[in-house]
């Protein structure tokens, strides 16, 4: 987020060449600033990822209720925090010669624009490249996503995500398997404006072009992961504001680029963990209560109900009662 702004503020907008990242990057920048701006930290990076690999059926029934709350949003992790899926996928034989073309990324964001309603929009995706001392990077394919619609998808992209790592989870179950390829018929993953111009500086190369779909397309399904996080009925994450008005007057007196305001989200794995002293033994059971008096209830099963008169349950000696009473 800030390296692009930076670089937008360094781009010079009446220069002669014909380089289109100098559309996209001030374009990108300037809609950065208009933008509700989330950055997830380690627990809630490693969630999202959880999340991306569960069940798809389970996650495209909760798309049925998603909106995005805002018209535009950017949201941000540091993509060191996805080394143990990288790690996973270093198992499965990804050819060196494939992983060299595409380098692990830095940082990692993506944008997000919607139309009334919040079930329709773009999405533009950003991130910086170690290798390259962090140069910002911006996608030149946009995923034109649509949750209410379905559209097809061609044979090249069908391949890619049968092959894909997420979707060889999946090859033996043909339920989960179709969930999966049901959200991405969600989105269609467009050039942007600038993209010719971009392909054409770089030979028009099938492969590049090849990689550029690939980078986007495989990404998709993260963004509804982090939205279900970010719009959970139970509270999740926490939000913490960070305000760099007093940094950015010392940034402007020494004319720097000034720093973006954003949001920092933060997971709270621990409401949801299971202590060690809640955790019962390997092979342990439930010992069977003394006996007692079960009162009288209302039972339910379906569209049935009825009621289950008072009854004794347990075995052992019986439970003694004691009542007081007040005169």
């Amino acid at each position: 987020m800030d390296a692009i702004t930076s670089l937008a503020a360094a781009i010079r907008p009446n220069a002669s060449d014909d380089n289109p990242f100098r559309e996209a990057i001030p374009d990108l920048a300037q809609r950065l600033r208009h933008a509700p701006r989330y950055l997830l930290d380690r627990r809630a990076t490693e969630t999202m990822v959880e999340l991306s690999l569960g069940r798809p059926k389970v996650l495209l029934e909760a798309l049925a209720h998603v909106r995005v709350p805002y018209p535009t949003m950017w949201v941000e992790w540091d993509d060191a925090d996805r080394q143990r899926l990288r790690d996973q996928w270093d198992k499965l034989g990804e050819p060196m010669s494939y992983a060299e073309l595409r380098p692990m990324p830095g940082r990692v964001g993506f944008l997000l624009e919607t139309d009334p309603g919040g079930r329709s929009g773009t999405a533009i995706w950003s991130w910086t490249t170690p290798q390259a001392n962090f140069f910002p990077n911006v996608g030149p394919i946009r995923a034109h996503w649509d949750l209410d619609r379905r559209f097809e998808l061609s044979p090249e992209r069908l391949e890619g995500l049968l092959g894909g790592n997420i979707g060889k989870m999946w090859a033996d179950n043909p339920i989960q398997l179709a969930a999966f390829l049901d959200i991405w018929r969600t989105a269609q993953h467009r050039p942007c404006s600038w993209a010719s111009r971009y392909f054409g500086a770089l030979g028009n190369d099938p492969v590049v072009i090849a990689l550029s779909y690939s980078d986007v397309v495989g990404e998709y399904i993260t963004i509804w992961a982090i939205m279900l996080l970010l719009t959970a009925s139970r509270p999740t994450v926490d939000y913490q504001p960070i305000d760099r008005t007093k940094l950015n007057k010392n940034r402007t007196k020494r004319r720097e680029t000034p720093l973006l305001d954003h949001t920092q989200v933060t997971m709270h794995i621990d409401r949801h963990r299971i202590s060690a002293a809640q955790r019962a033994p390997l092979g342990y059971t439930r010992k069977s209560p003394r006996v007692h008096l079960v009162s009288r209830y209302l039972a339910r099963r379906g569209n049935r109900h009825w009621v289950v008169e008072p009854y004794l349950r347990g075995q052992g000696n019986p439970i003694g009662r004691r009542v007081n009473v007040r005169s």
